[in-house]
């Protein structure tokens, strides 16, 4: 996973309770955050399934982890965790600029393809099949 809800609670801090989000009968919340600490996990799980999916197009080995490649993982997670908040503005009936979930993976698969030499830079690796990668006419990032 690339982030977790206290790091979307620190983006998204005016919708929560004391810094964190609280689930529907939390100590203390007997009627949780809006969205829940639950919905939030599942939001981080699904953006992160959906992050491998778009480094994937790009020839990435996922998961990027942070022992693997620090650099890479904190700005996936950054970028992952930003998504979330702006799911958790929208929860709270604030219209920001947040799309459907294709227009989500699009906006991914830009940010992997235009930030892919610096994640190779963080650590990230590709997968070592560069003649596949020239047939399909994608372009050979890093040395391989």
């Amino acid at each position: 996973m690339y982030g977790t809800v206290p790091d979307v609670a620190a983006l998204a801090r005016i919708w929560t309770h004391d810094g964190s989000f609280y689930d529907k009968d939390d100590v203390g919340y007997p009627r949780g955050t809006n969205p829940t600490a639950a919905t939030v996990g599942t939001w981080i799980v699904n953006l992160s399934a959906q992050m491998d999916i778009a480094l994937g197009s790009s020839w990435f080995n996922t998961p990027i982890t942070v022992d693997d490649a620090p650099g890479a993982y904190a700005a996936i997670s950054q970028y992952v965790c930003g998504l979330v908040g702006d799911l958790v503005q929208r929860a709270n009936g604030v219209n920001v600029e947040v799309s459907p979930q294709g227009k989500i993976l699009e906006y991914m698969t830009k940010w992997v393809t235009d930030n892919a030499d610096g994640l190779l830079k963080g650590g990230a690796t590709q997968t070592e099949s560069p003649a596949l990668k020239k047939q399909a006419g994608f372009r050979v990032l890093g040395n391989l």
